[in-house]
C-alpha cells in the first residue's frame, strides 16, 4: 500500500493516512475522556485511571499524527501561498509537538489524586504549573497547533488545492470543539473533532489518491559542480 521503495508515494501515503488518523484520535480520545463523561473535574481522572490513560494516549498520538500530515500539506503548496504555508507550517510542528507532551500531565494527575488529599494533590499540580512551562509548553502548544492548522489549510487552500472550505472547517471544528470542552457539553466537545475529521479526511484521502507527478517538486536544472 504504502510503496516502500518509491519516495513519492511513501510520503505521500504517509501524509494522507496521517491527516485521517489525526482527527479520528482526537474524536475518539474526547469520547473515552472521563471528564467530558461527566465526571467531577480532575477527580474524574484519579477514580477513571484506565479511561485517562487511554483518552491521553490517543489525544498524545492525535497532536504526533499531525506532524507528517502538515508536512504533507506544506510539501504541496508552491508559489502562492508558500510564504504562510513555511511560516505557518513550522509554527504548528512545533507547537504539534509540546502540545503532545502535555498529555503525559494526565498520568500525574491520576497517581496524585489517588495517593494525596484533594487539597495536597491540587497544590501540586497548581504550583507545578511554572512560568518556563506556561510560556513555552502551554502557550506554543496550544497556540501554535489551533492557529497553525488553520493558517496551513487556508495556505493549501490558496495554492488551488482545496476549496476554502477546507480552512472554514478547520476553524469551525476547532471553535466548536474548544467551546463545547470548555462549556462541558458532551455532544458538542464531539461536533468539532468530527468536523475536523470530515474536512482533513477528504483531503487526505485526495492526497492518497493523487499521483505521484502531482505531489512531486517542479523538476530544476542540476546545480554546477563546485557551487553552493
Amino acid at each position: 500500500m504504502f510503496g516502500f521503495s518509491n519516495p513519492d508515494a511513501f510520503r505521500r501515503r504517509a501524509a494522507g493516512v496521517s491527516l485521517l488518523l489525526a482527527p479520528l484520535c482526537l474524536l475518539l480520545g474526547m469520547v473515552v475522556d472521563p471528564l467530558i463523561a461527566g465526571a467531577d473535574e480532575v477527580l474524574g481522572y484519579a477514580r477513571n485511571p484506565v479511561a485517562t490513560g487511554i483518552s491521553a494516549t490517543l489525544l498524545h498520538y492525535a497532536w504526533v499524527l499531525w506532524v507528517p500530515g502538515v508536512i504533507g500539506l506544506v510539501h504541496m503548496v508552491r508559489g502562492k501561498g508558500a510564504v504562510l504555508a513555511n511560516v505557518a507550517g513550522a509554527v504548528t510542528v512545533l507547537g504539534l509537538i509540546n502540545f503532545s507532551a502535555l498529555m503525559i500531565s494526565d498520568f500525574f494527575d491520576i497517581v496524585a489524586y489517588q495517593q494525596l488529599t484533594v487539597e495536597q494533590a491540587t497544590a501540586i499540580m497548581r504550583d507545578a504549573a511554572q512560568p518556563a512551562m506556561i510560556f513555552a509548553w502551554q502557550i506554543p502548544g496550544m497556540a501554535g497547533s489551533f492557529l497553525g492548522l488553520v493558517a496551513v489549510a487556508a495556505a493549501y487552500a490558496r495554492a488551488g488545492h482545496a476549496g476554502w472550505w477546507f480552512p472554514a472547517g478547520v476553524l469551525s471544528g476547532m471553535v466548536i470543539w474548544i467551546g463545547g470542552t470548555r462549556a462541558g457539553n458532551q455532544l458538542v466537545s464531539y461536533a468539532g473533532p468530527a468536523i475536523l475529521l470530515l474536512v482533513f479526511g477528504v483531503v487526505g484521502i485526495a492526497m492518497i489518491r493523487m499521483t505521484d507527478e502531482r505531489w512531486r517538486p517542479a523538476a530544476r536544472p542540476p546545480v554546477p559542480a563546485g557551487t553552493v
